[in-house]
């Protein structure tokens, strides 16, 4: 067995999902502190965010520029976490959503999941909005083949 291919046993997965109402998004990151505080709690490894389940990207993309989270303080918030976790040794696998992605299921509702009678599949009345299934046998697939080049 090769260790390299598995993940260590003290690993993070940074949940990042911030939608367009919070504003200053990494407004006060400092990368050497992040990287620290993980190095010092014995992290091996840490899921960071490229793009939410509300579907915005937090690192500039050049294909996609209209999907970078309008309140991003830090430009290239992702690849400052990468860098300065390889810096101390951790590793750094991306977090990329595909389910579930409320930018594009309100752009393309023709890409959602939806039932046999036609209602949108995912999300129960009177809970939050972004939790849409995205059909991955639709168009759909192209775009996140696209986004994960």
């Amino acid at each position: 067995m090769n260790n390299r291919d598995f993940l260590p046993y003290r690993q993070i997965h940074l949940d990042f999902h911030t939608s367009e109402a919070i504003t200053g998004i990494g407004a006060q990151f400092d990368p050497d502190e992040f990287a620290a505080t993980l190095a010092q709690a014995h992290v091996n490894s840490i899921s960071c965010f490229a793009r939410c389940h509300h579907g915005w990207l937090y690192y500039q993309s050049p294909n996609f520029p209209e999907r970078i989270h309008p309140h991003l303080e830090r430009p290239n918030l992702l690849i400052e976490q990468i860098e300065a976790c390889h810096k101390v040794g951790i590793r750094v696998p991306i977090y990329v959503t595909v389910q579930w992605d409320y930018y594009t299921s309100t752009r393309h509702p023709e890409w959602v999941c939806a039932g046999a009678d036609g209602t949108i599949l995912g999300t129960p009345p009177f809970e939050a909005g972004f939790y849409r299934f995205m059909n991955v046998n639709s168009p759909y697939v192209d775009f996140l083949k696209d986004h994960v080049r």
